[in-house]
């Protein structure tokens, strides 16, 4: 380093002082917090460091600290600030034994002003405090000071040589006091709790009483309350229940905090493997550039130097290219479709849709979206027609309400760039934001035209046929752990930044059916989105309904699923696969660049409605505007609305649900046993197995086909080898009388038969017993 560079390094000031609106050189510590002026301090900070309240404060008479929080490093929401934030940091701090380690390191003499209630330490449980500020005065408040800033209390805060730049704004006898003291007392104070507590103090006060009983007996003893690890952990356990139990509880009763804040805590961990999926990577990439650095000096010098900037840029790209396999890096090259949603420079007048594609060359981006031609309009209109006569045409049993399955796939493709927007716009709470779902799934039988209907969408929407991605082989099949790499390459495909949907053909089994693999992949991502909501590519997927298709039900929840299980009349294959190819011949995406701008418009539009339930289902129908706009198409082309054109969102998941319950009932009835005290139905469902015909999976797809709703004691009632099954709702919901309802009625018309006759008959002449015996 240069003589000249040296200098100015020694200059520079790392800590910059600011005295009453003018800079001044430095300042020392026992300068700012003055105790020959000052004999009262009320200070918020981030952190409390025991040497320097030792070595600084205890001149004080009076001392009230409250302890921030350190800064979040992920957006939180307001129930996630408290319970994830707040509450967690304050029972991590008693778990540690924070608390205890603190007072221990004060010194004697302040540990009796923290008893005798001089000196207090508060934090705030469910609140996260983010402010600094420290406030002092004299005893009669004529003398004040202000200090603002970065600053904590911790001896590295105001160290030059930390290479750690901070700001130190210091104001005497200004009006700031009153207002700082006033924002203490009113919106402060009330969120705080002592950070010592009770059973702290009550401990370290019985060690007291020890030591002066034993010093009036002549003994030597000390004046340093130390507390043995059997009272700390006592401590902790006491505090850790009363942090829950009693603050937790103190702050809803005040209004400080909601009541929905219980259900916060309950939820608490349901994003957690997504989380220490980011933890591991994080570690993962510290170690990395731990060990960058550390390559990048020279090993052995007596006076290490860093290396040529050659071999570091090799050393940097080994790094880079090494934490990744050869297979890794293939499999990330698969997803290469990229569509960026920008709403923020969404430009109507310029009919910028805010969508924006990489140029040809790959050097920036441009918009993406143009509004097309009423011929081009018509054109698009008809290529899709022409697409779903050829189904009609070719599928077995085709209906219009079974075309819908296909149109329905091509609304929510088209919608899928913005589907992040309007999830926010839908959702008046966060939990609303799983009725506008990221997946789409077809389930779909072999030889359906899925894959065919999987490349049309990707031609109708990005005029090419190749962006599809084979789930069975993104990786080799020789992988080791070859199933938890593939659902992280999924994952990695919706997080690039693209919004374009990520395209999978033949979605195996194990994906829906084993809870490790979708609720990461399905249930984690969705949270993550209504909690906190980004741009992230939808995923629009086709899997083999023949293979005892099921999904867990909270995958259910977050998922949009069609069934497509009707075939392609194997007598015509041939003329079937001639006529698609010619069709899809004419496919482009002109079509869905005029849409991306019109749908922009909408979602530009303040008064545009995005909360249209059906009437039927009670669902949100998320694709409303996206009807409308079609809707629109057809009437600017002059063209009739179609009859597979879907007016609402499909339930196929719950109807094919219903239908494998109502099956099972018809052909097992003899399984389902009445519990007539509880009206209920107790069906064991162990033996659904392969020796009574089922598949080995056959259990557990009929468990998680099987609504809650109608289980008694809800998610208990599905658990275990007996599922107990309210009568009345199975019923309905199979669509099938309850045969118990008519026998119960047939048995009250039977009791009453004799009393009827009783009454209208006259009594009977008594029989002897040869009358009785011959009739």
């Amino acid at each position: 380093m240069s003589t000249t560079t040296q200098n100015s390094a020694s200059q520079r000031r790392r800590v910059h002082y600011v005295f009453n609106n003018q800079e001044v050189p430095r300042l020392t510590i026992r300068q700012l917090f003055d105790t020959r002026r000052f004999s009262r301090l009320t200070a918020v900070t981030g952190e409390l460091d025991a040497d320097f309240f030792n070595q600084h404060l205890s001149d004080f008479i009076q001392v009230e600290i409250a302890l921030g929080a350190p800064e979040q490093t992920t957006p939180q929401t307001a129930d996630e600030t408290a319970t994830k934030g707040a509450l967690t940091n304050a029972l991590l701090a008693v778990a540690n034994k924070q608390p205890a380690r603190l007072f221990e390191a004060l010194s004697g003499q302040n540990q009796l002003n923290v008893l005798n209630g001089l000196y207090t330490v508060e934090q705030a449980p469910v609140q996260a405090i983010h402010s600094r500020f420290y406030l002092l005065s004299d005893d009669t408040g004529a003398q004040t000071r202000v200090i603002l800033g970065s600053i904590n209390l911790t001896a590295a805060s105001f160290d030059e040589h930390h290479n750690q730049l901070e700001e130190v704004l210091v104001f005497d006898n200004s009006p700031l006091y009153a207002n700082f003291m006033q924002r203490f007392k009113n919106d402060l104070k009330p969120v705080l709790k002592n950070y010592f507590s009770t059973e702290l103090l009550s401990a370290a006060q019985k060690q007291l009483d020890a030591m002066k009983k034993d010093q009036k007996a002549g003994k030597d003893v000390g004046n340093v309350i130390i507390l043995g690890n059997e009272t700390t952990d006592q401590i902790a356990i006491a505090d850790m229940t009363e942090l829950i139990s009693h603050d937790v509880q103190q702050q809803i009763d005040r209004g400080i905090v909601g009541q929905e804040i219980t259900k916060a805590m309950r939820d608490i961990t349901t994003d957690r493997a997504l989380v220490k999926d980011e933890l591991e990577r994080s570690i993962h990439q510290h170690d990395a550039i731990f060990n960058l650095q550390k390559d990048s000096v020279s090993p052995r010098a007596a006076k290490p130097t860093l290396k040529t900037r050659e071999k570091i840029y090799k050393r940097v790209r080994q790094t880079l290219m090494t934490d990744m396999t050869p297979q890794e890096r293939s499999a990330e090259k698969k997803y290469t479709t990229f569509l960026y949603d920008r709403p923020m420079e969404r430009n109507l007048a310029n009919d910028n849709s805010g969508l924006y594609v990489p140029n040809d060359a790959g050097t920036y981006p441009i918009p993406f979206g143009k509004l097309a031609t009423i011929s081009e309009i018509r054109d698009g209109l008809k290529s899709i027609d022409a697409v779903m006569q050829g189904y009609a045409k070719y599928v077995v049993d085709y209906t219009p309400d079974y075309g819908r399955r296909f149109y329905e796939a091509i609304l929510y493709s088209f919608t899928a760039p913005f589907l992040w927007e309007i999830r926010s716009k839908a959702s008046l709470n966060p939990e609303d934001g799983n009725d506008v779902p990221n997946f789409l799934v077809l389930g779909a039988t072999a030889g359906s035209g899925k894959s065919t209907l999987l490349r049309i969408i990707n031609q109708l929407t990005w005029n090419t046929d190749r962006s599809l991605i084979d789930f069975g082989t993104i990786y080799p099949t020789e992988t080791p752990q070859k199933k938890l790499k593939t659902v992280q390459a999924l994952e990695h495909y919706m997080k690039t930044g693209s919004t374009y949907p990520v395209l999978v053909d033949e979605i195996e089994p194990y994906f829906f059916q084993q809870d490790q693999y979708s609720r990461h992949l399905i249930v984690d991502t969705m949270n993550d989105l209504v909690n906190h909501p980004h741009a992230v590519a939808p995923l629009i997927g086709t899997t083999n309904y023949d293979s005892g298709f099921t999904m867990l039900r909270e995958t259910a929840r977050r998922t949009y699923y069609l069934q497509i299980d009707k075939v392609i009349d194997e007598a015509q294959k041939g003329e079937a696969n001639k006529y698609i190819y010619n069709v899809r011949q004419t496919l482009n995406n002109t079509l869905f660049k005029d849409f991306v701008v019109r749908m922009a418009t909408l979602l530009s539009d303040d008064e545009t409605p995005w909360r249209t339930f059906d009437k039927q289902t009670g669902r949100l129908d998320f694709l409303a505007n996206t009807r409308k706009l079609f809707k629109e198409y057809y009437e600017m082309a002059d063209l009739p609305l179609p009859d597979f054109f879907a007016d609402a969102i499909c339930d196929d998941f719950r109807e094919s649900a219903r239908s494998r319950w109502a099956k099972l009932y018809l052909t097992q009835t003899e399984d389902f046993k009445h519990y007539a005290d509880k009206h209920s139905l107790l069906f064991d469902i162990s033996k659904l197995n392969t020796f009574n015909g089922f598949s080995a999976d056959s259990i557990e797809e009929y468990r998680n086909a099987l609504p809650v709703e109608i289980c008694v004691d809800g998610i208990n009632g599905k658990r275990g080898k007996f599922m107990e099954i309210k009568e009345d709702a199975f019923f309905k919901w199979i669509g099938e009388p309850d045969p118990y309802l008519e026998d119960a009625d047939f048995a009250k018309e039977a009791a009453a038969e004799p009393e009827r006759s009783a009454v209208a008959e006259p009594p009977r002449k008594k029989k002897g017993f040869w009358a009785r015996l011959f009739g």
